[in-house]
């Protein structure tokens, strides 16, 4: 019998992914008394078992100081689990927890134990402190990738409802719509000032209080929409590139008919989505989802919707797009507030948080996303987005070489 022993803190992903690579018959919970409060035992035990692997809260809370009292509750605990499995091969993951609490139950379980373990999150591993098969100090464990998008917010407290990506119509047409997509992206520094227009344009297709969801909601919009002056260059090249995959009707004038209600919201915006999902699928992630929409736990008449989000080595990447002008001092902050919340809770310690756009980014902006960890990439950068994806792919599969 295979049990692994693991200190319970508010980072369920360090106890979650190792019980997910070992799969052991059993998992003991170690809560001290302020995290039995907040209840944090009963959700990691419900976490497990919504994987298949069952979970034990321990009886007893496990001292947040003196030293000596943690000592004598971890032998306690090793001493109980050696009498009740006495033939249990027992595996600490010291990771949760206080360092006296780790320095304590390291002390008492380094010679019942058949490892010893932490969970290095940030460098997609696990290091061995303790092996009773070997002398030598063990190297560390790569992480297997154990975690989907879905199961990575589900740890997080965020039940996954819907994605676009799922929806079999919506899969096809934004693979048709991919040439389309990679054109727009590839030459978004050259076509900011287009870009503005179509959101313009495209707004302006319905009413302000018509419903855009229904089937017959081109019915009484406004379809036909008209340029100042008939486009030219780039402009005119990135129009052909719209009516060829069918979302407008263009004649080479002043005057473009949006032909669907697919096409108003792929101009005004969802073409940046679709590119940023299409070129972080096609890097290789383990898992990527675009149009996520789901709700919180303990708050389930609030919805939430992320653009795009990609799970790979167990760590999430959270990108927020965004085809609007920055303000600075106005819109900018506003949207930083917003992608500095969402990510942080969304991603944990150690996930990215990306806000793509394609329109220049404010230095307000800029300044914002750097003391709030977040990464700006702006339309000069479209082009080599997935090199910033396979790098950042490439740091959590290096760090475990």
């Amino acid at each position: 019998m295979e049990i692994q022993v693991a200190i319970v803190s508010d980072q369920v992903l360090a106890n979650l992914i190792p019980a997910l690579m070992d799969r052991p018959e059993r998992v003991v919970l170690v809560c001290s008394e302020s995290m039995r409060q907040r209840e944090q035992g009963k959700r990691q035990k419900s976490v497990l078992g919504r994987h298949d692997v069952s979970a034990h809260v321990w009886n007893r809370d496990i001292p947040e100081g003196p030293l000596d009292a943690i000592r004598r509750f971890a032998w306690d605990l090793a001493e109980a689990l050696q009498d009740q499995h006495p033939e249990a091969a027992i595996t600490l993951n010291a990771t949760g927890g206080t360092k006296l609490m780790m320095l304590g139950m390291v002390e008492a379980f380094r010679n019942v134990s058949k490892r010893i373990i932490y969970t290095n999150t940030a460098q997609a591993r696990l290091e061995v402190v303790h092996d009773e098969s070997s002398d030598e100090n063990p190297p560390p464990m790569p992480m297997a990738d154990v975690l989907d998008v879905q199961q990575y917010l589900a740890a997080q407290g965020f039940r996954l409802q819907t994605t676009d990506d799922q929806e079999p119509s919506w899969a096809a047409g934004a693979e048709a719509r991919k040439p389309a997509t990679k054109f727009l992206g590839r030459n978004a520094s050259k076509l900011e000032e287009l870009i503005g227009v179509l959101n313009a344009l495209a707004a302006s297709v319905f009413l302000p209080d018509q419903r855009r969801d229904s089937a017959d909601a081109m019915r009484d919009a406004h379809p036909v929409q008209h340029f100042r002056r008939s486009p030219r260059g780039i402009w005119r090249d990135a129009l052909q590139q719209l009516c060829t995959v069918g979302l407008l009707r263009w004649d080479g004038d002043c005057e473009i008919e949006f032909l669907n209600r697919e096409a108003v919201r792929f101009v005004n915006g969802g073409w940046l989505e679709e590119y940023a999902w299409h070129i972080v699928r096609d890097a290789g992630v383990a898992d990527c989802r675009a149009g996520v929409r789901g709700v919180w736990d303990g708050a389930e008449q609030a919805r939430n919707e992320f653009d795009v989000m990609a799970c790979h080595r167990n760590q999430l990447l959270f990108i927020e797009c965004k085809t609007l002008k920055f303000d600075s001092g106005q819109n900018d902050n506003e949207i930083a507030y917003k992608v500095e919340s969402l990510g942080r809770d969304t991603r944990g310690l150690f996930g990215q948080t990306w806000l793509v756009t394609a329109r220049t980014p404010s230095d307000v902006l800029r300044d914002r996303a750097r003391q709030a960890r977040f990464e700006v990439i702006g339309p000069s950068e479209l082009p080599k987005l997935q090199q910033r994806v396979k790098q950042w792919m490439g740091h959590l599969q290096g760090s475990c070489a």
